[in-house]
């Protein structure tokens, strides 16, 4: 709501810290595990020549808690730990340290874990630490892969650039399930105009395209970052489509090997099982279907395929084709009922049953705390196990340079710097989501709401920054596998200087379309007229919706109870009017989400 602090989640409980994998991560192994109990794995997730992005996980395979931990190493080529989050860096010459923090302390007995990350500086090379010690304790030795690579299966490295040697495979439990060509380095033979630019073939944006001069042949080329298994590549052809042409992959850019072919192809989408390894991969198209060039929406690799998941079919497929069940679950019993009820906090929650006899359906969890260190998402995990209710999630993020999500920030998006700080909140937020989504809860996920308000620090650049910012957390989400994310635009549907409809991200990245309402009578048929035929919501209201006079809202979710008296309105009593409607969908009324 608008200018409103929102009310931290009340949940109390221990953080869990996450490692979220990136495209280009250089993946080692774990180790093994070592007499004493511990269990040390080093990730390089980015490195740009002069620096780099580490992740450490620290896992006790020990039989007691440990309570309190630093860990000791030291770094071979010399590198400089610039900035460290989740732990406490010391550094003197080579010797580094990084102690818990005070949300992070324990690691649970039997493979409990806990992970950290940090950027080092350094000159030359970034060669991988070869010991470590938790509380002076030896771990054992990682394994070790250069940058840019991934380690095979038997715990050595090969050399940078190199295939997987016979019998290796060449994935492992590290691989990134997202599409690979996201957002990567494309070059292509020629391109038909400036607005059909190569990079629109691999931007996630299906309203866009790379189109080809109109000769034979052409060709499209992406670097992956590093050499990955290629397992499954995707072609989403505009009219102007191949009718010959080959897959072919690459670890040097030079010499090709070509994975799939055709030569009687008829556009639409192409969905492509392949079975190759390399850091590049190139369509190569030798004959056009059409008097045209050749033109892709979206060129996408897979190191891990993606498969169409279960799940209803309502008139509305998900933003995210990996979608999970549930998620897809989730927005089809949205977009076929109507009421559904909904509360910001779950002390509020226990108000409204209270006052009323019955409790609301969905209640609104917030991420403000987590980029500062505070994380509850076992405890969400376990209300939804307990209460059987649908989770959303807002983020209150606070600026990236320091001060709130409302203060004056003087943030401009850094969307190529994977090692910046707003890819760090973005990659821990992902992290907690997918973590939901392995627990088996969907989340309806609002990020970067309130759009048009010119209130929120990701509101001030504009609307073209405001998507580009909105796409890359969706693209980190895919990188991730968090495929549980139902995505909800959030916007005001009147009242503003601008119209909600022009921050909106495209219909590949939105599921719901939403306002904060302000009982605007066309509030309702604006958002129904964003995006193709897009499902509806009030994700933020200062007071419950009547059946009996309101529009047929899909669900709402009101704010805080600090407001029930300070918003002007009787919510306690307009609870109990909203409640004693027989249409109004309350908790007890959902389905059984464990079976979606």
């Amino acid at each position: 709501m608008r200018r409103r602090a929102p009310v931290r989640l009340v949940l109390a409980g221990t953080a869990v810290a996450v490692t979220v994998l990136a495209a280009g991560l250089a993946i080692i192994p774990s180790a093994q595990a070592a007499a004493d109990g511990c269990q040390v794995q080093y990730q390089v997730t980015n490195d740009w020549g002069s620096g780099a992005t580490a992740t450490v996980v620290i896992a006790n395979t020990g039989a007691t808690a440990i309570d309190g931990w630093t860990l000791a190493w030291s770094f071979p080529g010399g590198q400089t730990v610039s900035d460290m989050w989740n732990a406490t860096k010391t550094q003197s010459g080579a010797a580094a340290t990084a102690t818990n923090v005070a949300y992070n302390a324990t690691i649970p007995a039997g493979g409990g874990s806990v992970s950290f990350g940090f950027n080092v500086t350094y000159t030359g090379s970034n060669p991988a630490p070869t010991a470590f010690t938790l509380n002076g304790m030896a771990c054992a030795q990682p394994g070790t892969a250069p940058s840019g690579s991934t380690s095979p299966s038997n715990g050595t490295s090969p050399s940078a650039g190199a295939s997987p040697s016979a019998g290796q495979s060449p994935s492992g439990p590290g691989t990134p399930s997202g599409n690979l060509a996201l957002r990567r380095p494309v070059t292509a033979s020629s391109t038909e105009g400036a607005s059909l630019a190569a990079a629109n073939a691999v931007d996630g944006d299906r309203a866009t395209r790379w189109s080809s001069l109109y000769a034979d042949p052409q060709w499209l080329q992406v670097d992956l970052g590093a050499v990955y298994p290629v397992r499954q590549v995707i072609l989403r052809w505009e009219a102007a489509y191949a009718r010959s042409y080959r897959i072919e992959t690459s670890n040097d850019g030079s010499v090709w090997t070509a994975v799939s072919s055709t030569t009687s192809g008829d556009g639409g989408d192409d969905t492509l099982a392949v079975d190759g390894s390399g850091r590049y991969l190139r369509m190569s198209g030798t004959a056009r279907g059409t008097a045209w060039g050749y033109s892709l929406y979206e060129l996408e690799v897979y190191a891990v395929p993606i498969q169409t998941p279960p799940g209803p079919d309502c008139g509305q497929a998900p933003a995210d084709p990996a979608a999970n069940s549930k998620a897809r679950s989730l927005i089809c019993y949205l977009r076929t009922h109507t009421y559904v009820s909904g509360q910001t906090d779950v002390a509020d929650a226990d108000k409204v049953q209270q006052l009323t006899g019955r409790y609301p359906a969905i209640v609104a969890f917030d991420f403000m705390e987590y980029t500062r260190g505070s994380i509850q998402t076992q405890q969400v995990i376990d209300w939804a196990r307990q209460r059987k209710g649908i989770v959303a999630f807002q983020w209150h993020w606070y600026c990236p340079r320091g001060g709130n999500y409302a203060a004056p920030c003087d943030f401009v998006p850094d969307l190529s710097n994977p090692s910046s700080k707003l890819y760090q909140d973005i990659d821990l937020v992902v992290g907690e989501l997918k973590k939901m989504g392995d627990a088996g809860v969907p989340v309806l996920f609002r990020p970067l709401h309130e759009s048009n308000n010119n209130y929120m620090w990701w509101t001030k650049k504009g609307q073209d920054a405001y998507k580009q910012l909105w796409r890359l957390i969706y693209q980190r989400a895919q990188l991730a596998g968090a495929h549980n994310i139902v995505w909800v635009v959030n916007g005001m549907a009147s009242g503003q200087g601008t119209a909600l409809s022009s921050w909106y991200p495209g219909d590949g990245y939105a599921d719901l379309v939403t306002s904060d309402y302000f009982q605007s009578s066309g509030d309702f048929a604006t958002c129904k007229g964003i995006g193709s035929a897009k499902t509806t919501g009030v994700a933020e209201t200062f007071s419950p919706l009547n059946p009996s006079t309101d529009p047929a809202w899909p669900y709402f979710v009101v704010w805080a109870s600090r407001d029930w008296a300070g918003s002007g309105k009787d919510v306690a009593g307009l609870w109990r009017t909203a409640m004693a409607n027989p249409r109004t969908i309350s908790i007890d009324q959902l389905p059984d989400m464990a079976a979606w």
